[in-house]
C-alpha cells in the first residue's frame, strides 16, 4: 500500500480542504501517515496570505524535499500561484503545483510511479474545474482530532481590500449548496464529531437559494444530536444582527464571534477599503456583548500599514481598548505583490511596526485576562479534548478549562463545569470543577 502524508498551513478553510483530500486518498487505497514519517506521496496545502505565511510554505517545501529526496510532492493552494515561490529555486522541490480552486480529488493528477523528477514542476497551467455558485463537495472530511471538524460552506471573495491577495488566489465568492452542507454535517456527526466549525473566506456573505448564513445556522442547530456549531471568522456585516439573535437563545451555537477589524483608525480603514466604519464596528461588538451573556468577541488587527503614523496608531490603540474584546490576533502588515497597498509609500519602518505590535499584544493579553476574570463562578459546557494527566477541554465561549488531575473523563464528551480561577501564564485558561 502506498503511503501519503498531508501538511496544512494557514486557515481553517485549508484544514477543511485537506480533510476532504485525505478522505479521497484513503478511499483510493492510500495509507495516511503523520507528517514527517516516510511516504511516497507528500501533499502540502499551502498559504500565502501574508509574507510570513509564504515564507513558511517555502520552508516547508524545502524541508520536505530534504527529508524525502525520492517522494512525489504536490504543492496545492494559495502558494501554487505565488510568484515569490513559483519564480524561486524552491519551486523545483515540488513535482506538481495545483493552484486554487483545489480539485475534489488528487487522484487524476497522481502518476502511477511516485518518484521525484528533477526540473521545473508540472502543473503551473493545470486546469481544474472551478467551484461554482451552489457548489457541492463529495464525501466527508477526515480529521485527526475526534472532537472538532471544519466544514467548508463558502470560498472566494468579491471584495478588494487593498492589502489582500486572497481574491486573486481563491477567486470570486461562491457559496456551497445548503442541502450538501446539511448532508456532510450529518455524516460528521455520525462519525462522532461534537463540534462543527463553519469555515470559508467570507462566511458572513453566504447565500444559497435565498438562504443566508443565519438561515443556514438555524437549520444546522435543529439537527438531532448532542453537538455544537462554532462560527469561523465572520466579516462584520448585516447578517450579524440575525446571528446575534440566534446566539443569545440557541445553546447549540457557540457564544463566540470572531469579527476581523484590521485597524481601529478610520482613515486607515478607508485606505484598506474595508466596508464599515469604526462606529459601525463598535455598534456590532457592543450589541453582541450586551445581548449575549458570556460571549467571547475576537478580532484581527494589523499594524504598520502604509500611512500609519503615531497619531493613527494611538487612535487604533484607544479604539481597541474601548471594546469588550476577549481575543485579539495582532500582526504586522506585509506587502503582497499584486495588491494596491504593496506599492504605497509611507510604510512605517519595521522596528516601529514591531514596537506597535508589542503594545497591542500587551493589550490583547490584558483583554484576554479580563474576559476570563469576568467568567469566574459561571457554569459552562466543556468539550473534553485530552485525558490524563492534563484533563482539559474548551468552553463554547473559547476558554480552555483544565480539571483536577484525579478526575477521569472521556475525550469527546460534554461536561458542565464551574470556572474557579485563572491559571497562571496561560491566556484564557481556567481551572474548572465539575458541576
Amino acid at each position: 500500500m502506498k503511503r501519503a502524508s498531508l501538511h496544512t498551513l494557514g486557515c481553517r478553510l485549508n484544514q477543511a480542504d485537506s480533510a476532504r483530500l485525505a478522505a479521497d486518498l484513503l478511499a483510493n487505497g492510500f495509507e495516511l501517515v503523520p507528517w514527517g514519517e516516510p511516504a511516497e506521496l507528500l501533499v502540502i496545502n499551502s498559504c500565502a496570505v501574508t509574507g510570513v505565511a509564504a515564507q513558511k510554505t517555502r520552508q516547508t517545501l524545502s524541508q520536505a524535499r530534504k527529508r524525502n529526496p525520492n517522494a512525489y510532492i504536490i504543492l496545492c493552494g494559495c502558494a501554487a500561484t505565488d510568484p515569490e515561490l513559483t519564480s524561486s529555486p524552491t519551486a523545483h522541490a515540488a513535482d506538481l503545483l495545483l493552484p486554487n480552486p483545489k480539485p475534489n480529488s488528487l487522484i487524476p493528477f497522481i502518476p502511477n510511479e511516485l518518484k521525484h523528477i528533477s526540473g521545473t514542476p508540472a502543473g503551473l497551467d493545470a486546469k481544474v474545474s472551478a467551484l461554482h455558485e451552489g457548489f457541492t463537495l463529495p464525501g466527508t472530511g477526515v480529521f485527526p482530532e475526534r472532537t472538532r471538524a471544519n466544514l467548508k460552506i463558502q470560498d472566494g471573495c468579491n471584495f478588494r481590500c487593498t492589502y489582500c491577495i486572497v481574491p486573486q488566489m481563491r477567486g470570486p465568492a461562491r457559496s456551497r449548496d445548503l442541502d450538501d452542507i446539511l448532508r456532510e454535517t450529518r455524516d460528521l456527526l455520525d462519525h462522532g464529531f461534537r463540534e462543527i466549525v463553519l469555515t470559508g473566506v467570507n462566511i458572513a456573505y453566504y447565500q444559497n437559494s435565498g438562504h443566508d448564513l443565519a438561515d443556514l445556522v438555524a437549520k444546522l442547530v435543529r439537527l438531532p444530536g448532542d453537538f455544537r456549531i462554532r462560527l469561523g471568522s465572520t466579516e462584520p456585516g448585516p447578517v450579524l444582527d440575525k446571528l446575534i439573535g440566534i446566539m443569545k437563545s440557541e445553546p447549540k451555537l457557540c457564544r463566540f464571534l470572531h469579527l476581523p477589524l484590521q485597524n481601529g483608525d478610520s482613515e486607515i480603514l478607508r485606505r484598506m477599503a474595508r466596508r464599515y466604519t469604526t462606529t459601525q464596528y463598535a455598534e456590532t461588538v457592543n450589541r453582541a456583548a450586551n445581548e449575549i451573556p458570556g460571549v467571547c468577541l475576537g478580532t484581527d488587527v494589523m499594524v504598520g500599514f502604509p500611512g500609519e503614523d503615531d497619531a493613527a496608531f494611538q487612535r487604533c490603540y484607544d479604539f481597541l481598548d474601548s471594546l469588550p474584546l476577549g481575543l485579539m490576533h495582532v500582526f504586522c502588515y506585509s506587502p503582497r505583490p499584486g495588491t494596491p497597498a504593496a506599492t504605497w509609500p509611507n510604510r512605517p519602518a519595521p522596528a516601529i511596526a514591531h514596537k506597535r505590535e508589542a503594545r497591542l499584544l500587551e493589550l490583547a493579553k490584558a483583554k484576554a485576562e479580563a474576559f476570563a476574570q469576568s467568567q469566574l463562578g459561571t457554569t459552562t459546557q466543556v468539550l473534553m479534548e485530552t485525558g490524563q494527566p492534563a484533563n482539559h477541554g474548551w468552553s463554547d465561549n473559547y476558554l480552555k478549562v483544565v480539571l483536577p488531575a484525579d478526575i477521569q473523563l472521556d475525550i469527546n464528551t460534554f461536561h458542565s463545569c464551574i470556572l474557579k480561577h485563572l491559571l497562571p501564564n496561560e491566556d484564557r485558561a481556567m481551572q474548572g470543577k465539575l458541576h
